[in-house]
C-alpha cells in the first residue's frame, strides 16, 4: 500500500483530535454531577461525579417532620440527586455503552473504560508513528 505525505499527515492529525476528545469526554466526566429534592421540595441534595453527597439541605419546616419521614424524605432527595448524575454520565458516553439498558451507569467503571480507550488510542497513535517512521525511512532508502 502506497502512502503519500498527505495520507501520513492526515493519520496524524485524527489519532491526535481521537487522543483531544478522549480527553475533553474525561475532563466532562469528572466535572458531572447531580441534583435532586425530596417530593415535599424541603429537603435538596447534590452529588459529584462519585456518586457521593456533596451538599445536604434541610429547610426548616422539614425539621418538623416525623424521624423516620424525615429520614425518607432525605433518602428521596439523595436518590434523585443520584439520578440526575446517572442522565448526566449517560449523555457522555457514546451510544452502546451508556446503560440504555434501564441498568445505572457506575462512574468509577465510565473512568476506568475511558482510560482502557486513552491506553487503546495511545498504542494505536503509536503503531501508527512507527508505521510513519518506517515509511519515511524507505523513502529516504530508495
Amino acid at each position: 500500500m502506497e502512502y503519500s505525505e498527505h495520507d501520513l499527515d492526515n493519520l496524524i492529525r485524527a489519532g491526535e483530535r481521537e487522543m483531544r476528545e478522549l480527553l475533553q469526554a474525561m475532563e466532562g466526566l469528572k466535572e458531572t454531577s447531580g441534583a435532586g429534592e425530596s417530593r415535599s421540595g424541603m429537603i435538596s441534595a447534590a452529588v459529584g461525579h462519585d456518586g457521593r453527597i456533596r451538599t445536604l439541605k434541610i429547610g426548616p419546616r422539614a425539621m418538623r417532620l416525623e424521624s423516620a419521614e424525615l429520614a425518607e424524605q432525605v433518602i428521596e432527595a439523595v436518590t434523585a440527586a443520584q439520578d440526575d448524575l446517572d442522565r448526566a454520565t449517560r449523555a457522555l458516553l457514546p451510544p452502546g455503552e451508556n446503560g440504555e439498558n434501564g441498568e445505572n451507569v457506575d462512574p468509577a467503571a465510565i473512568m476506568r473504560r475511558f482510560e482502557e480507550i486513552q491506553d487503546d488510542l495511545a498504542r494505536e497513535n503509536g503503531e501508527r508513528i512507527g508505521r510513519i517512521q518506517r515509511l519515511r525511512s524507505r523513502e529516504y532508502d530508495e
